[in-house]
């Protein structure tokens, strides 16, 4: 928790006065600029026992007195030129340790605040402000100790309440979704949710309305390849990416990322801790439902290749997604990056665009989808990005299907073998004439 003298200021008791406000740039608030503690000192170097940002407090003892305020005080006649001298090298040595600000103590043993230091202090962009002979630096001490309790005291009851209004959002019926905008709308930034494989599900736009992907998704392919469970990315002057894995590294259930426009605070940390606890149980409630997507689907696969289609149809129909019927593409896909079930689970999103919609089931290994024949072409290159060898054949009719889906098969093994890194129809295979299938014992 950091201290501001825009959060002292507003106790008008203090009566503190600014006198250089330390030639910030325009349109920023010196007064907003964060620091650690007050220390009191008169030491003429006291960078040994300060912090990175601190505000001194100080009466002036380390400097030539010129103008005494207490007539005890012995007043030493200093040359101007040594005088400035003094107080730029103070400047200078404490601004290059990162201190925020000088408090000086008027009229307690110089008289007013020294012309010389106000001058060193504008040309060093220190904050100068004058604490009144009336008020100790035990006052300041005090108000700030009682500003950071309140500062402690709301962060807590902030968290609780961003924590709480997280939680309800994802007892909703769209538990995932509902906490990942919520999440959004309390932190105000963009959130997006990746599969294990990198693929951006369920993006939450940043304020404002743009969520730089291209520049994320390239990050948390990086992740994903590296195995860093956390990673803080800037990704531009004004986007910081906050990178989070979500399950073990050699086995990822996703990845979650907050893009943000201003730096992460303690409470944002802290809700992040509960929006992946709460992330972490809602994808493994997916992955459970996903099991048993696999599990269907590889049977209703069968039944298609039994030759119950009107039963299969209904099923696919009702609970999934609409069934292609013959002519179709029959394809084959051959895992080259991802096992089975991370591309069932990205092939379960892409089965939902109404553009293209298919039918898909694991089968020994490997998957096996079903698309309308205008359709296939267009939606290869969107499997090819999930990490398959594909194979295609045509099927016109129902009880032809499994001949298809073997000579699919074929396709997609030669194409594995010639490495041609595209779909393979499966007539391509007879323009080489029957030395592969011979090679690869397929002759029979």
């Amino acid at each position: 928790m950091a201290l501001t003298l825009r959060k002292l200021l507003q106790n008008p008791a203090l009566r503190l006065r600014i006198v250089s406000d330390g030639n910030l740039g325009e349109g920023d608030d010196p007064l907003e600029r964060e620091f650690e503690w007050l220390h009191a000192t008169d030491m003429s170097d006291p960078t040994p026992f300060l912090g990175p940002a601190e505000v001194i407090l100080t009466l002036g003892w380390q400097f030539p007195v010129t103008a005494s305020a207490d007539p005890s005080v012995s007043e030493t006649p200093t040359p101007p030129a040594r005088l400035a001298k003094i107080y730029d090298d103070y400047a200078a040595l404490v601004s290059a340790h990162g201190v925020i600000g000088v408090g000086f103590g008027s009229d307690v043993v110089h008289q007013g605040i020294p012309q010389q230091l106000v001058q060193a202090c504008e040309r060093h962009g220190l904050i100068l402000f004058d604490v009144p002979y009336e008020i100790s630096f035990m006052d300041l001490l005090q108000e700030a100790a009682r500003v950071m309790q309140r500062d402690q005291a709301e962060r807590y009851g902030r968290s609780l309440r961003v924590q709480k209004a997280i939680a309800s959002a994802a007892t909703r019926r769209d538990g995932l979704s509902a906490t990942l905008r919520e999440t959004a709308r309390q932190l105000g930034c963009g959130v997006i949710l990746y599969d294990g494989l990198g693929r951006p599900v369920t993006v939450v736009p940043m304020p404002g309305g743009s969520t730089p992907l291209e520049l994320i998704t390239p990050a948390v392919q990086s992740t994903l390849n590296s195995g860093a469970r956390f990673r803080s990315v800037q990704l531009s002057t004004r986007v910081e990416a906050v990178i989070q894995l979500l399950g073990e590294p050699g086995d990822p259930s996703g990845v979650l990322v907050l893009a943000l426009s201003q730096s992460f605070d303690d409470v944002s940390r802290n809700v992040l801790s509960s929006v992946l606890a709460l992330v972490s149980v809602s994808l493994e409630q997916n992955q459970s439902l996903e099991r048993l997507h696999r599990t269907l689907r590889e049977a209703l696969l069968e039944l298609l290749l039994s030759g119950s289609v009107q039963v299969t149809k209904h099923i696919v129909d009702s609970v999934l997604h609409e069934l292609p019927t013959p002519p179709l593409a029959a394809m084959v896909g051959l895992p080259t990056k991802a096992d089975i079930p991370r591309l069932a689970a990205a092939l379960e999103t892409l089965a939902s665009d109404r553009e293209a919609p298919f039918f898909f089931a694991p089968s020994g290994g490997r998957m096996v989808l079903l698309t309308r024949l205008d359709a296939a072409e267009r939606l290869a290159p969107r499997l090819e990005e999930l990490g398959m060898d594909l194979g295609t054949s045509r099927c016109d009719a129902w009880d032809a299907l499994g001949r298809s889906i073997e000579e699919a098969g074929k396709a997609a093994e030669f194409g594995r073998r010639r490495e041609m890194g595209r779909m393979v129809s499966f007539p391509e295979i007879w323009r080489e004439g029957i030395g592969d299938l011979i090679d690869a014992s397929d002759a029979a």
